[in-house]
């Protein structure tokens, strides 16, 4: 069902206008609206990153008791395990936007520039090898995924990064471009 828009007119305003309300609100109340839109996003974010900081955390247990089975085991389950730890890492620690001045974490241990740009694509390609190899051993996706195999951390690892695109936080910054000025009241 096609909605339509209806336009008002536009006419001179005359003396009997100035009884109107003004539409509209003044640099006070859109400074509070913009401030509690941030307030509650930044709390929003950071309550869905605690809910979702177990999803690679508690995958990591299926792999620890692999650590001290046969050599090529021990060394896939350090492996997988080394990928959902980054997969932590990159869900709680790095931004989920461009960081600006006090969007870091407090507590955040100070990485180098090259951590932060390569951690995301060095995971990939790690859990991917870690699928790929699962995939040549002829494990299918179900027992792959529930027996710890090398699914599980490109799973997490994927599952992470399609939430990270929802925890971006508004855009203070832009909203603060599209103030408009009102002055009265």
């Amino acid at each position: 069902m096609a909605t339509t828009r209806l336009r008002k007119t536009f006419r001179y305003p005359t003396d009997e206008d100035s009884d109107d309300p003004v539409e509209g609100i003044d640099e006070e109340e859109q400074e509070k609206l913009i401030q509690t839109l941030h307030t509650t996003d930044a709390a929003k974010t950071r309550l869905y990153t605690a809910l979702l900081l177990p999803l690679p955390l508690l995958p990591t247990l299926l792999y620890l008791p692999r650590l001290t089975t046969s050599l090529s085991a021990a060394s896939l389950s350090a492996a997988a395990i080394a990928s959902l730890l980054a997969t932590a890492y990159i869900l709680y620690y790095l931004p989920h936007a461009p960081e600006t001045a006090g969007s870091r974490r407090p507590g955040l241990p100070d990485a180098s520039g090259s951590v932060r740009r390569h951690i995301v694509p060095l995971n990939g390609v790690l859990s991917a090898m870690l699928a790929v190899r699962e995939g040549l051993a002829g494990t299918g996706w179900r027992e792959g995924l529930a027996g710890g195999g090398g699914y599980v951390p490109a799973f997490v690892f994927l599952l992470v990064l399609v939430a990270r695109t929802q925890l971006r936080p508004v855009d203070v910054g832009g909203l603060e471009r599209l103030r408009y000025r009102y002055k009265g009241a």
